[in-house]
């Protein structure tokens, strides 16, 4: 019994590594609790039952977005994670523009959003930060919900390639086009910050940041990004 089910949790870990129009189907009616028993998911500090915490900094800070694929995710808070810093690498397609990660910074934080998830949805929000294609690689991060000084795991996305320098060390006329996220994708952000009530000091921040002037058209207008102000 125990061997039929793990060859049942593998298919399934599989299935779910397909191409997202390949596997969605077959993934809502197979049992998720093998695949993670498989993959090792359940040992996660993150994961509770069948629910996991996710700690979402980039355009997942925004409800909007992240229940395009995430659509169980309910937000726990604003977040901040202690000696990271938010940054911008890999010119993403979809967004026109570099894309944000996080990097260990002493000194430095990130702030973002705290969203609790259902696991059904774990093989939906890695197929869109492309762990499949090698671009980010998921991690476990301790983040301090605001104004707790609790520590919280959470899993996040990092980029593979991190670069190399620190975007906000460089002399504004300096900062490399692949290094800069779209106009659209900084809106996105900012938005994001804003519902998710992140300090006002974080979000000039991320406002100050700049970007290529680029628009993602259909993004912008499914986000509703048109009347934020970078």
């Amino acid at each position: 019994m125990n061997r039929k089910r793990c060859l049942i949790g593998l298919v399934t870990c599989l299935v779910a590594a397909l191409p997202k129009g390949q596997s969605h189907s077959v993934v809502r009616g197979t049992s998720n609790l093998s695949c993670q028993d498989c993959n090792g998911t359940s040992d996660l500090p993150e994961v509770s039952g069948n629910k996991f915490l996710y700690f979402g900094f980039g355009s997942n800070m925004l409800a909007q977005r992240i229940h395009i694929q995430n659509p169980t995710a309910v937000r726990i808070g604003p977040a901040r994670l202690p000696d990271y810093r938010l940054d911008f690498a890999f010119e993403s397609n979809r967004w026109d523009g570099a894309v944000a990660t996080i990097v260990p910074t002493q000194g430095d934080e990130a702030w973002g959003t705290l969203w609790e998830i259902d696991l059904s949805n774990l093989p939906d929000i890695d197929n869109q930060e492309g762990v499949h294609l090698g671009i980010y690689k998921p991690q476990t991060v301790y983040v301090k919900l605001r104004n707790e000084s609790k520590d919280t795991p959470a899993r996040a996305y990092l980029l593979n390639q991190q670069p190399e320098t620190n975007l906000y060390e460089i002399s504004r006329d300096l900062i490399p086009e692949s290094r800069q996220p779209s106009k659209t994708y900084l809106q996105c952000l900012v938005r994001g910050a804003i519902e998710s009530s992140v300090p006002e000091e974080y979000v000039q921040r991320l406002r100050s940041i700049k970007h290529n002037g680029h628009v993602a058209a259909k993004l912008e207008r499914q986000l509703e990004l048109q009347d934020i102000l970078l």
